[in-house]
């Protein structure tokens, strides 16, 4: 039986599985799965790291537009006409994230055509030409595992910096369910993950509360664990424009929600796996306490290692955990001098909390004391050498 695709439309139309055949009129093993939302600025730079994957078996790309405004579609009709044997585009006539839509399961279920799935969102991008081989041989070899990862980054947002590594261990190995939960959804980078189309055959009720890639790495590690390679070959974009990043993670009210949903997945998959996890959804709940709160709880601790500094206190990191640093800054009337990034935007402008932003190499030369907002700054910062004293301050914020 002919398997299912959308259509342009996003309608789900039969289509024959002879007009995705790659190259030697080979059998698809592995579909890629990527979605676009206004991200014309990158999107040239993802497609090109997934054609230029060198492998043995044929692939195709199946992407989703979800009514991009930009020129998104017009770079998409370009590739789709130049690569027609490979690329398929989804071109939808309303906006399905806005509606709650689980538009990734459909595209799995209904249309991919190879055993396994590939995922690389229109903002991320690979670096390794050998990713989906490497991945597609692992699982090859390793059949009781539904999913496969590798070590990743972050980037700036032009792809140029690094920000921070993924790596959720230091050699090739198999990650525990455990781990997979505590990790939550930055454990692994997205655009690394591979897994078996049949992890979708049947959806358990946790996968249905939300559909996050986080819910995606539990499934792949229920039944073997998710096989680890150690190898750098996928790429996020830290606070790319149109990326769920920028979209909630920036918004505290839509944070919130974000979080109630994610709290009430655990307790069902709790459930769906009759507490067989239940330490380590226990632990993971912790991450849902905000940052203030877990400052808070560490404030005499905080005021010790502060007393007697008083001059040149910078702040290192503009995320999630640096904004809540500085808002308990200045609840505590600790003066901070400015706040920086690796990203170094903005400069000479001035945060929500009304601190000066500043480029990280006048922080280096003024300051004497940096508190660093999270371990990877940290390191990196002691790693320089540099004169001013450095804080580790994720310590007294550990859960997120």
């Amino acid at each position: 039986m002919n398997k299912k695709n959308i259509d342009k439309e996003g309608i789900f139309i039969r289509r024959d599985k002879s007009e995705s055949k790659v190259c030697n009129n080979k059998e698809i093993k592995v579909s890629v799965i990527c979605i676009t939302y206004n991200q014309e600025k990158y999107l040239k730079k993802a497609l090109d790291s997934m054609l230029s994957q060198i492998t043995n078996f044929s692939y195709e790309i199946i992407i989703h537009d979800d009514l991009s405004t930009d020129n998104t579609r017009d770079i998409l009709r370009e590739y789709e006409n130049k690569y027609s044997g490979v690329i398929h585009v989804i071109y939808e006539k309303e906006n399905m994230y806005s509606q709650g839509i689980d538009f990734v399961a459909s595209m799995i279920k209904e249309s991919a055509m190879g055993k396994y799935i590939a995922l690389c969102e229109g903002d991320d991008f690979w670096i390794d030409e050998h990713k989906l081989q490497l991945q597609f041989d692992a699982l090859e070899n390793h059949p009781q595992c539904d999913m496969c990862a590798c070590r990743g980054c972050t980037t700036t947002e032009d792809g140029l910096y690094e920000v921070s590594e993924i790596r959720p261990a230091e050699f090739d190995s198999i990650l525990s369910v455990e781990n997979v939960i505590c990790g939550g959804g930055q454990y692994l980078v997205t655009a690394g993950l591979f897994f078996k189309k049949s992890m979708y055959d049947e959806m358990l009720p946790f996968e249905k509360i939300i559909p996050l890639d986080y819910a995606q790495q539990i499934k792949g590690a229920l039944r073997g664990g998710i096989y680890y390679i150690d190898r750098k070959m996928a790429v996020y974009r830290r606070y790319a424009g149109g990326s769920w990043t920028n979209d909630v993670l920036k918004n505290k009210e839509k944070l919130k929600i974000q979080w109630e949903k994610e709290k009430a997945l655990l307790c069902q998959l709790n459930i769906d796996t009759k507490g067989r996890y239940s330490s380590a959804i226990a632990e993971r709940m912790k991450a849902y306490i905000p940052f203030e709160n877990q400052l808070e709880e560490h404030n005499e601790e905080i005021s010790k290692v502060l007393f007697g500094l008083c001059e040149n206190i910078y702040i290192w990191g503009r995320g999630r955990r640096g904004a809540s640093l500085e808002d308990y800054c200045k609840k505590k009337h600790i003066k901070v001098t400015g706040i920086c990034d690796v990203i170094n935007t903005d400069i000479g402008g001035v945060s929500n909390a009304g601190n000066l932003i500043c480029h990280t190499d006048e922080v280096k030369e003024k300051a004497y004391v940096i508190l660093a907002s999270n371990r990877y700054a940290y390191m990196d910062l002691c790693k320089e050498g540099i004169e001013a004293k450095v804080l580790d301050f994720e310590q007294y914020m550990p859960w997120g």
